[in-house]
């Protein structure tokens, strides 16, 4: 008589027991590695973004005041016939001068203020700043930008330009520069 062989009931749950098991420890050792995988892409474009940006301003002027003629004349310089930079007592404060849009700033001052896409929150247009809206890949991006003086002499004036990065639950990138007066 010939036997048949094969697996019993019993042997067959107790496979599938010891694969669910080893699923259940190979997920939780991957689902870690899942989340934490987006975070060097939500850096790498927040950097980008973020010296985008600094550059654009540090390019501009450093005060509305200030003529952009080679250091010809700076605002509240020792020069003959300058005027007093924004920010200063009995001057305009710092931010943007009237009702200027993101393409027609000036000076690193005009920059204040929170951005995000779409002016949501009661922020700036993210996109009016940066690109067009429809071509930008940085949809979920807020953007905090700050700037004070660091030094204010009657012979040395500097910035410093603050802007702070953020995208949904990721840990916020800040930047830090300064414009200095010349």
């Amino acid at each position: 008589m010939n036997k048949v062989r094969g697996f019993t009931l019993i042997e067959s749950i107790v496979v599938m027991v010891v694969m669910a098991l080893a699923m259940v420890t190979v997920t939780n050792f991957l689902m870690p590695q899942i989340t934490g995988s987006a975070d060097l892409h939500y850096q790498s474009r927040a950097s980008a973004l973020g010296q985008s940006v600094m550059t654009k301003i540090l390019a501009s002027s450093f005060d509305e005041q200030s003529t952009d003629l080679g250091g010809a004349l700076r605002c509240s310089s020792a020069d003959i016939g300058s005027s007093l930079c924004s920010g200063l007592a009995g001057t305009p404060s710092l931010g943007p001068d009237g009702s200027e849009a993101p393409h027609q700033f000036n000076d690193v001052d005009d920059y204040i203020g929170c951005w995000t896409p779409n002016a949501t929150s009661g922020c700036n247009n993210l996109y009016d700043l940066i690109s067009s809206g429809a071509d930008s890949s940085y949809h979920n991006f807020r953007l905090d930008i700050d700037v004070a003086y660091s030094t204010n002499t009657p012979t040395q004036m500097v910035k410093k330009i603050t802007l702070k990065i953020a995208a949904g639950k990721q840990t916020p990138i800040e930047y830090v520069a300064y414009r200095g007066n010349y």
